[in-house]
């Protein structure tokens, strides 16, 4: 036996991390270079620095100046490589008064900058900002007025950016009076005004804010002026266009109500324009309490048929359409027919023995880690048969004069997550209401009913559960009732949604069966929650630096069953990349038939594999604990296709565990490449998994042999084949048979372990946003 020197494995780890690292920023700097070019006789920029700032610091003042200087390779290393950046007079200019304004909005109006240019050897020289901040403008004295009897007044006043002791900023001021305006106009104060007053010297100042709210008013009959489409009379009533607004005649004016109304009928998606604002002054009612709003509309299609097609390692063909009424019975509300497949070509019933070679052998190209591996060969008891769905909604724009907008869907549903489960559902029916909570925030409740049946390995059942005999097996993957109760919270604010450049997202999600009001069997029941945050930024240039770390933790009640479906699984495209899909955390292996030592002549009769058995496929175990954090650096292309490709760099780092055990995190480093096209990005990522297969149990499951009296004549008996297990084995009218009670399955068996730095490699693909 040969021992490894972990210390060794760290060191030649983070080697390896390096070399890429280097590697992956010499391309980066290289794919700078080409946006800044340097004519000849130029002077390149070799460093650049701040002089006399005590305020600002180097950092802040360098992201307001646009002279930059060459890349830290060129700079410090002498090579070659990455961008080179000359001196431009002209921009000089611009940012010894980006600098002075920058000081001015701090309260610093006498500084002034001023630059030095030391000449370097071979046509370099150093850009030096030489910064005399001169004193800082005190507010003295601030007075406010005009406020009394107005609502929320003290929160007002709190609000205010500018403070008295404070250095005055002419920015911060004129922000706090715009602040003013907005918050008394969602007050009702439609003719709110503020009247600014102030004055300084080179070191005090003093400032005035008088507010004049004018009367408090409310809204009108709102005047519509709808344009239907050629040769079409109006789809969408009156009557109708009103309620979604929700605005009624009498309500205080706001202007965060006009927002709402006009973004409530634009997610109708049956207009092309839509427009909600005040009448001009000169065509309101006279008076001074009544606020009459001018709504124009311009209506589009009512009906919509949507398809999508692709193909995926793990799915083979999938197809996606969907028929949207968006004006169902001329009432604003929506229905839809929506109709999905996936392992099409491999899944019965669309699929003969040509399609599923060809699945195969795709599915073989983009599998990687384990050489001959195949996806869907290696998962064919959850995608033997096709996944579908087939459902039918019905949205209602507002609830009753809410904010909510409800949804009942009523639908069928096969889907299973690779080698881990397959959720078979006859009917359920989903009834859910969504509300906007704040600005691109959004908050949704729901109640999901089913009626269907959870399979899963039965590795898996004998490993987590120890429902090892086919009874036991058999009752959990009975058809029941599942009811689960979720609230989920959504903010999303980034750019561009398949793929961002800045912004983050957060979600979370709460969801719960344990309750019998809600309708699920008492062996089913489990609370679940999980969190999810990301951010995106810009980082040199038109290079994007982003991070997501997703938690998520699940429990079931004294005696129930955690459904299979509900557990946690990490690894794959979108999660760790250095490990295969759901392949993190512990895991179950299977025993190759020929490698199973049948010694049914000794008594009692012992199933066993050698230490050295390799073994036909992994069953991933997942867990109820869950962590995983994603780095990522990603770097436009600079000469094959520039608008399209990306090189990416990424560190994923997690686990997946059950409570009560001690997480071991994982990190793996590697390098993709992006491809950027109309169905979503397109990424093959190569992983580097320095780490040692698991140790766990292994199995053997005999297709040839059925126990009599089975249950079910597709479940096969499950034998346990860890080497020197002394789990006794008995016959039966010939047959041997699995142990009558829960024996638990030593977890000692220890894979062959990949050597080879290529064995280490994990490739995968994927599809669509990457998270």
């Amino acid at each position: 036996m040969v021992r490894r020197n972990p210390s060794a494995s760290r060191g030649r780890s983070a080697a390896f991390g390096a070399m890429l690292l280097a590697l992956f920023f010499g391309v980066s700097d290289v794919a700078r270079a080409q946006d800044l070019s340097c004519s000849t006789g130029d002077l390149e920029v070799r460093s650049l620095k701040f002089e006399g700032n005590r305020a600002l610091s180097d950092d802040e003042l360098a992201l307001r100046v646009t002279t930059t200087p060459s890349s830290d390779f060129r700079r410090n290393l002498r090579i070659p490589l990455g961008a080179k950046r000359c001196l431009n007079r002209v921009y000089l200019q611009r940012d010894i008064a980006a600098i002075e304004v920058s000081y001015q909005e701090r309260g610093y109006y006498s500084a002034k900058a001023d630059t030095v240019i030391t000449r370097l050897s071979g046509g370099a020289v150093s850009v030096t900002f030489r910064v005399v901040e001169g004193p800082v403008t005190v507010l003295d004295s601030l007075k406010l007025s005009g406020l009394n009897g107005i609502p929320d007044s003290a929160d007002i006043v709190r609000s205010l950016r500018t403070r008295q002791g404070m250095p005055f900023s002419y920015t911060l001021y004129f922000a706090d009076l715009d602040s003013i305006t907005k918050r008394l106009r969602n007050l009702g104060y439609y003719r709110a005004t503020t009247v600014k007053a102030f004055g300084r010297d080179s070191l005090n100042a003093a400032a005035e804010i008088i507010v004049v709210p004018g009367p408090r008013m409310r809204f009108g009959t709102s005047i519509l002026n709808v344009t239907p489409l050629a040769d079409r009379t109006q789809q969408v009533p009156d009557n109708i266009v009103r309620r979604i607004m929700g605005i009624s005649p009498g309500t205080l004016y706001s202007d965060r109500s006009i927002t709402e109304a006009q973004r409530s009928l634009f997610q109708l998606g049956v207009y092309r324009h839509v427009e909600v604002a005040p009448l001009p002054d000169s065509l309101q009612p006279p008076g001074d309490s009544v606020i009459v709003l001018d709504v124009r509309l311009t209506e589009d299609f009512m009906k919509r048929l949507d398809t999508e097609y692709g193909w995926g390692s793990l799915d083979c063909g999938r197809f996606r359409a969907q028929y949207s009424n968006l004006n169902f019975l001329r009432s604003g509300r929506r229905f839809e027919v929506t109709g999905q497949a996936s392992k099409i070509g491999y899944g019965l019933p669309l699929a003969n023995n040509a399609s599923r070679d060809v699945c195969t052998w795709l599915a073989g190209v983009s599998s990687a880690g384990v050489a001959g591996q195949n996806a869907l060969a290696s998962d064919s008891a959850f995608s033997s048969d096709l996944h579908y769905y087939g459902g039918l909604s019905f949205r209602q724009p507002r609830l009753v004069g809410t904010r909510w907008v409800p949804t009942l869907s009523i639908y069928s549903e096969r889907r299973g997550e690779y080698k881990a489960y397959l959720r078979t559902t006859k009917v359920g029916a989903d009834a859910s209401a969504l509300r906007d909570i704040g600005l691109r925030s959004q908050l949704r409740l729901g109640y999901t009913r089913e009626f269907g049946q959870t399979d899963a390995p039965d590795a898996l059942l004998c490993a987590l559960f120890s429902r090892c005999d086919d009874s036991s097996r058999v009752d959990i993957k009975k058809l029941a009732t599942l009811g689960v109760a979720s609230a989920s919270v959504t903010r999303l604010r980034t750019d561009n949604l398949v793929s961002p450049t800045r912004g983050t997202i957060v979600r979370s999600e709460y969801r719960t069966s344990a309750s019998r009001v809600l309708g699920t069997d008492s062996s089913l029941f489990f609370h679940k929650g999980s969190v999810e945050a990301a951010i995106y930024a810009p980082f040199v240039g038109a290079n994007v630096l982003s991070l997501r770390v997703r938690a998520g933790a699940v429990a079931g009640s004294r005696g129930s069953f955690i459904p299979p479906q509900e557990r946690l699984y990490a690894g794959g495209a979108n999660s760790i990349r250095g490990f295969q899909q759901n392949e993190l955390g512990d895991v179950v292996y299977i025993a190759r038939a020929g490698d199973v030592t049948k010694d049914t002549a000794s008594t009692p009769i012992i199933y066993q594999v050698s230490d050295t058995s390799g073994f036909e496929r992994v069953v991933p175990l997942g867990g109820n604990r869950l962590v995983v954090a994603n780095l990522e650096y990603r770097v436009p292309d600079a000469f094959i296709l520039p608008n399209f490709l990306q090189y990416t760099l990424f560190v994923d780092a997690g686990d997946v565990w059950n409570s009560g055990a001690k997480p071991t995190f994982k990190l793996t480093p590697g390098l993709g490449l992006r491809l950027l096209t109309a169905i979503g990005p397109i990424q093959v990522n190569f992983g580097y998994n320095q780490y040692a297969r698991p140790h766990g149990p292994i199995y053997f499951e005999d297709p040839a042999r059925v126990a009599p009296g089975a249950v079910r004549p597709d479940i096969s008996p499950l034998y346990c084949v860890t080497p020197g297990n002394n789990i006794p084995l008995g016959i039966r009218d010939g047959v041997v048979q699995p142990p009558l009670a829960p024996v638990s399955c030593p977890a000692t068996y220890a894979p062959v372990q990949r050597k080879r730095w290529y064995e280490k490699m994990s490739i995968t693909l994927s599809l669509g946003p990457d998270f």
